[in-house]
Formats: structure tokens, C-alpha cells, sequence
């Protein structure tokens, strides 16, 4: 919320009262809360200045009846005015309640509730929170007028994406269309050599009606003495005859040589630009971080890569060359139309105003829909992949008829989608054809009348050779109604093409980013995070590990322990505090050297498809036949491997869908050995595998561990009993630290959580 949103019976209350205390600094924040301390409706308001806090409540915005509905009282009047010195504030919090948060502080040492709130004022009420924490420490914030805005100052709807000022109501799609057409630039002098032959069609298109029409019927069948004189034909009709139906056929073989060379030079161009568009698109997927991925679903982007693109340039290639050809063949017909009889041209042409007035309405319309129908195919296609991806859990808890239910949402979705663009579809269509076929009928019946009143100065000839002029420019016209629709769906494709491009992403490297060689030595200070406002995930953690030491992390599910080796590994960005590897921040070192320092072993494997030995080798391309087998070996894989058909050349699908979850995870322990990494995470490295390999692919991982950094969550605590050093997390927060016999000692979280895993272990034969 900014300071100019609020009421001015707000604004005018804190102005009086601010001026009362002396408090001339400037706004630091401001929030909105919609709820009383007593959970019924009423508008508050915060006010955050460098000295205190302004909180003014205005008067119930609602009340319940007695029908069970609320009787709606707005008013802006302020009922209360609090000010509470920053002084006399210690330790603000901002709690989650089942609607919403509530912001509590210490004043004097008493705890105060001061303003309850719906989940729609989070984010601001959280901004809020974060400035009078900053305050409190002495630290600087930046006022809310220096924030970016989060809705378009045109239409005032919020973007899609608060971390891209882009609004898709109020795009410029002349702006979509010109970066577009910056994708053929390397192909300009075929583009050139290509409009060359389509002019060059179109001449040969206008010069046929005039052949087939008035010098067909009036000069040659009416024995047109005065154009067989001038080409030394004087008599002889039957050569002029023969002359014009060979220079009738040259004109078509021409027309038809022209559209093979356009074609070709099309066919050239069409794949290497769809390719250049593709690629970028690729690109900037690569580019984008982790969190990109996970708010969105596999099948939409890949509709987006493959499908988007190629409707981008289905217009530019199937449409837009054609649409000089026609454009010429409509200017040369309308010039020789009026050229031959002006009242006549100008009945042909009288509804094409209307026309083009009309279709300047319902280009917004028809772009609305082909956006709401690609909308429709991702939900189609998400489903889909959802399907294919989770087909063995979809079986094994017996889903098929939920999951045909829920398909068949998302197709009657599109169903509707298509009903929408195909009725404005229609509507385009049905305008042309009233354009087209009325003007016809009436140049007929016109041209019928003059032809019997004009006692033989308007002649049937003249008229056919008109009628065919026009009939040629219903090609043009009908023509246009594609190229309006077709241009408003490739507009709308390219845009989402774009937003994926534009998308910035979250995990950048810095500009000066240091590219050193890494020992191992890794420093966690005071860091916080949360995938959510509001919502912390990790709470002011702090520890510090040497060189060659063996972290375990522990902790409940949920505790926040897989968020934290995220972070150092710099798959996410630290909100609050810094991770330290040699004493350099991760965020100023290079991805080269971040990423060949550091390698994980997921709970979450993910086997390409490919070889087996291209799998292990896949974080190290240039690795040795013998160097893959080491490490297959190491982790326990080569035993399963050589027992396959065609050993380490054995192709497995995507996902490794051919191999158990013990295999996967062998072969991306594997994937970890062969990195050679100086710090080496594991996080639930063994969960996906027997007691017995577990064993034995301990027994590898304790030597792979030897002389560098190892952080690892295990699942069972007793396979962490020989790591250096261990810490527990418990709620986002590390709450104990110590050597496993330290920690059993304390009889704190460690202990009970590992009393409770042996005992549970115990009762099923495995410790």
C-alpha cells in the first residue's frame, strides 16, 4: 500500500497527530489490515515513520444479521488513533493464523496485539513488518514510493508476474510483432529475392483477367481490325487467337515458376528461423532458477517451446509473404477497375470501410480468445504429462476413472475455449463473405443494365473483364480475414514466447563474480528463509564447517533441512544472512567454480535418457571408459549393470523407468563420484535402497568422503553416528549441535528422535 492510498480521513488524523508529536520524518511503510482484534470486518491502518507508529482504526466496515449475511457499512472515518514511539518497541512479529497473520510488538515489555488481517493484506502487512525490523536495528529502509509497482498504471490489474512489469492487457503488439521480425534479419537478402517473385506473381496475376475478359471477347472473337493491324496481323484472327492463348499459358507457366521459387526460398528460411526462436526459448529456460520450475507445469512450458513457436511463424511464413502478393493484386485490380468504368469500381469497393472499421473491433476480441484457448491446451497438455509422468501411482491407487474425471475438466475447458474463437471466427468470416458477394451481385446487375442502355458503348467484354478483376480480388479479400486472424493468434503465441524469454531469473550471477578454487570450507551466518511471505523456513541458522569435515544434518520432515544444502548449494537465494564457502560469499563466486565445487545426491533422482554409461558420465562428458567404471563401482553399481543385456551400452528411458529406485540412486551416486566434487551433499542419498546396500554404498561414500566437505541427511540417524559433527533442526531453527555421542548425552531433540527410530527400527528386525 502506498501513502497516497490512504483515506483522507486517515491521512488528515496522522498529519494532525504528527504534527502534535514533532514527527516530521518522511513514510517509511504503510499497510492495510481488514480485520479487528476480534476477527470481524474493519479497515485499520499503519503508518511507519522513523520515530513511531501510526495505527488508525476506522469505523466496523460490516456487521452479521441475524439471516447469516453481512450488511455492508463502508466508511472511512476513523474511530481510534494509536501512537506507539519506536523507543518503546522491542521484538515485532508477524504471526500466521488460519485467515490471515496477526502483527503483534512488545511495548514497554508487554506483549500488543495491534492489527489482525486477512491473507490479502500478507504481503503488505509482511513489508510492513520487514521495515520496523530494520528500523529497530538501525538499519535503513527504503520508502514505499521507491518500490517497484506491482499493477499496470494502464488497465490497474496486477501482473501476472510481480518480478516482470510486463501487463499481456496492455502489450504493445506492434512491439511483439517487430521483435519477430528481427528473427529473419539474417536471412535478408533471400526475404528480398523472395518478395521479388511474389511482385512478380501478382503481375502475372493482374494481367490474366485481361486477357481471359475484354481482349479475349471484344478484340479477338469481335474481329478487332485495329489491334490485328498494330501487331501486323491485319485479317489473320485465327494467328491473333493463337497468339493470345500462347502469351495466356506463358503468363501462367511465369506465375507458376515464381511461386515454385518463392516456395523454395521459403522452405529455407522457415526451419533455420523456427530453430533460432526455439533455441532462444531454450536458452532462457536454462537460464531461469530452480523456483522458475517449481510454480509451473512441465506440459505448459513445453506447449510454450514447441507449440507457440511454431505458430509464430506459421503466419510469417504461410501468411505474411503472401500478403504483398496480394496487396498488389488488390491495388492492381482497383487501379484498372477504375481505370475501366470508376461508377462500377466504386459499387465494388463501397463496403470495404465498414469492413475494415468492423474487423478494428474484433482484433482484440479474436486476440482474447486464441490467448484463453492456448491457456485451455496447457491445462490440456499439463494433465497429460501429469498422467504419463505418474502413471504407475495413477495404477497403483486404482485412479483411472478421478483421473479421467479431472481430464475431462480441463478438455471441456478447451471445448469451450474453441466454441469462443471459432464464433469470432465466424464472425470474420461472415463479414468478408457480406463484403465479397454483395458488391458481385450488384456489379452484375448493374453492369447488365448499363450494357442494354448504353446502345453498344458498354460492351459485354468490358463487363466480364470487370466482374473478373473483381471476382480476382476475392482472393485478396478472403485473403485478409486469414491474415487478420492468423495475425492476432501468432501476436498472442509470440507473446507468450516472450514472457518466458523476459523472465527474469532469480539466481543471477554477479558482475564480478570470482572464479577461484574452491578447499571446502563452508560458513553459515544468520540466515533466513521462506519460499512464501511471511512463511520462514529457516530462522536466523548459523554454523560454520572445516574444510574435510562431515556435516549431518538432522531433523523431522519439513524442518528445513533439504532448504538448507539448497542454499549452499545456490539453487536459492538467502533472504536474510550469508553462506560462505572459503570465506567468499556464494553469491560473488562464478557458477563454473560454484558448480564444480559442489556436487549433490538427491532423494530425488533423475535418469536421462541415454546410456547407462552417458548417465554416470553426465557431470563429467570428457570421463574415461575406465574412470565411469571406477565409479560405478564405488557406488555399488556395477554388480546390476553388468548383469544387463547390453552392460554400460544399456539404453535406459527417460527417468530410468527400466530400473528399480535402489539403481536410480546407485547410478547417481555415481553420477556424484565421478564429479570429484570438493564438497559433497547428500541428501537422503540411501533412502531409495536396501539395508544391505545401504551398507555398502556407506562403506563407498565414507571413503568418497575422506579429504573433503560432506553435508548429509540420512534418514536412519544411526548412519550418521560417525559424522564429525551433527546439527538439528527443528522447526526452521537449529536447536542442537554436537557430535552424536554429545547429542544422545544432552537427551534433547537428537535423542528423542533417535530413541524413537531404534525402537522403531527394532521391532522390525534392523537394529
Amino acid at each position: 500500500m502506498r501513502q497516497q492510498d490512504l483515506p483522507s480521513a486517515v491521512r488528515t488524523a496522522w498529519q494532525s497527530c504528527a504534527a502534535g508529536q514533532e514527527d516530521n520524518t518522511p513514510i517509511r511503510a504503510v499497510a492495510q489490515g481488514d480485520l479487528s482484534l476480534d476477527h470481524s470486518l474493519q479497515k485499520s491502518y499503519l503508518i511507519l515513520t522513523d520515530r513511531a507508529i501510526y495505527h488508525a482504526a476506522s469505523v466496523r466496515a460490516g456487521e452479521w444479521n441475524g439471516t447469516g449475511r453481512m450488511t455492508a457499512v463502508v466508511e472511512d472515518e476513523v474511530s481510534s488513533f494509536a501512537v506507539y514511539p519506536l523507543d518503546r518497541i522491542t521484538d515485532p512479529a508477524v504471526d500466521n493464523e488460519v485467515i490471515g497473520g496477526l502483527l503483534r510488538f512488545k511495548l514497554d515489555g508487554k506483549e500488543r496485539a495491534i492489527c489482525r488481517f486477512s491473507g490479502a493484506c500478507m504481503r503488505d502487512m509482511t513489508r510492513f513488518h520487514r521495515c520496523l525490523d530494520r528500523l529497530l536495528q538501525g538499519e535503513d529502509t527504503v520508502a514505499p514510493e521507491e518500490e517497484p509497482e506491482r499493477c499496470c498504471p494502464k488497465c490497474g490489474r496486477p501482473y501476472p508476474d510481480p518480478h516482470r512489469a510486463v501487463c499481456p492487457h496492455c502489450v504493445e503488439k506492434g512491439s511483439v510483432f517487430t521483435r519477430v521480425l528481427s528473427y529473419f534479419k539474417p536471412y535478408r537478402a533471400r526475404v528480398a529475392v523472395m518478395l521479388l517473385f511474389i511482385m512478380l506473381s501478382a503481375v502475372c496475376q493482374a494481367v490474366l483477367p485481361y486477357l481471359n475478359g475484354s481482349l479475349f471477347y471484344d478484340k479477338v472473337l469481335g474481329r478487332d481490325e485495329a489491334l490485328a493491324s498494330s501487331l501486323g496481323l491485319g485479317g489473320r484472327f485465327g494467328l491473333l487467337l493463337l497468339l493470345l492463348t500462347m502469351t495466356y499459358a506463358l503468363v501462367r507457366v511465369l506465375n507458376g515458376v515464381f511461386g515454385i521459387f518463392h516456395g523454395r526460398i521459403s522452405a529455407y528460411i522457415v526451419p533455420g528461423v523456427v530453430r533460432a526462436l526455439r533455441n532462444t526459448v531454450y536458452e532462457a529456460l536454462q537460464r531461469l532458477s530452480i523456483g522458475f520450475y517449481t510454480r509451473r507445469q512441465t506440459g505448459g512450458l513445453m506447449q510454450r517451446v514447441i507449440r507457440d513457436t511454431e505458430e509464430v511463424f506459421t503466419f510469417f511464413i504461410d501468411v505474411l509473404p503472401f500478403a504483398l502478393s496480394n496487396i498488389l493484386t488488390f491495388l492492381f485490380a482497383a487501379v484498372i477497375m477504375f481505370t475501366a468504368n470508376w461508377k462500377l469500381a466504386i459499387l465494388s469497393l463501397c463496403l470495404l470501410p465498414p469492413l475494415f472499421i468492423a474487423f478494428y473491433r474484433l482484433v482484440p476480441m479474436m486476440w482474447r480468445a486464441f490467448s484463453a484457448r492456448a491457456r485451455a491446451r496447457r491445462r490440456v497438455t499439463s494433465n497429460l504429462n501429469d498422467n504419463f509422468v505418474g502413471a504407475r501411482v495413477v495404477k497403483a491407487f486404482g485412479q483411472e476413472e478421478s483421473e479421467i474425471a479431472r481430464f475431462d475438466q480441463s478438455s471441456d475447458s478447451l471445448r469451450r475455449a474453441e466454441i469462443q474463437v471459432a464464433q469470432q471466427q465466424s464472425i470474420n468470416a461472415i463479414s468478408f463473405e457480406l463484403a465479397r458477394e454483395l458488391p458481385t451481385v450488384l456489379v452484375w446487375g448493374v453492369g447488365a443494365y448499363m450494357i442494354l442502355a448504353s446502345g453498344g458503348s458498354f460492351r459485354y467484354g468490358e463487363l466480364l473483364t470487370f466482374v473478373n478483376y473483381l471476382t480476382m480480388m476475392q482472393g485478396p479479400m478472403r485473403f485478409l480475414s486469414l491474415l487478420f486472424r492468423r495475425w492476432s493468434q501468432s501476436m498472442s503465441a509470440a507473446q507468450r514466447v516472450f514472457e518466458i524469454v523476459d523472465a527474469p531469473a532469480e539466481i543471477t550471477e554477479s558482475p564480478n563474480a570470482v572464479d577461484r578454487k574452491l578447499r571446502g570450507e563452508i560458513t553459515v551466518r544468520d540466515v533466513s528463509f521462506s519460499y512464501e511471505p511471511n512463511k520462514p523456513v529457516l530462522k536466523h541458522i548459523s554454523f560454520h564447517v572445516t574444510s574435510g569435515e562431515t556435516l549431518g544434518i538432522v531433523g523431522r520432515s519439513g524442518a528445513g533441512k533439504s532448504t538448507l544444502v539448497n542454499l549452499i548449494s545456490r539453487l536459492y537465494d538467502v533472504e536474510e544472512g550469508a553462506i560462505e564457502l572459503d570465506g567468499a560469499d556464494v553469491r560473488q563466486l562464478s557458477f563454473a567454480s560454484l558448480r564444480s565445487t559442489v556436487a549433490m545426491v538427491s532423494q530425488e533422482t533423475y535418469i536421462f535418457m541415454g546410456t547407462i554409461a552417458e548417465n554416470i558420465a553426465y557431470a563429467r562428458p570428457d570421463a574415461t571408459h575406465e574412470e565411469i567404471l571406477q565409479a560405478a563401482a564405488q557406488a555399488g553399481a556395477h554388480r546390476f549393470i553388468c548383469r544387463l543385456p547390453d552392460g554400460y551400452d544399456t539404453v535406459i528411458g527417460t527417468g530410468g523407468r527400466q530400473l528399480s529406485g535402489g539403481e536410480r540412486q546407485r547410478l547417481s551416486i555415481a553420477r556424484a563420484i565421478l564429479a570429484d566434487p570438493d564438497i559433497l551433499v547428500l541428501d537422503e542419498a540411501t533412502a531409495s535402497v536396501d539395508t544391505e546396500t545401504e551398507r555398502a554404498i556407506q562403506t563407498s561414500l565414507a571413503r568418497l568422503s575422506q579429504g573433503r566437505t560432506t553435508l548429509s541427511i540420512a534418514h536412519r540417524l544411526s548412519t550418521l553416528r560417525d559424522a564429525d559433527r551433527l546439527i538439528v533442526l527443528e522447526n526452521g531453527e537449529m536447536v542442537e549441535s554436537g557430535t552424536h555421542a554429545e547429542l544422545l548425552a544432552k537427551q534433547g531433540v537428537y535423542y528423542k528422535l533417535y530413541e524413537l527410530q531404534t525402537k522403531a527400527l527394532a521391532t522390525r528386525g534392523l537394529e
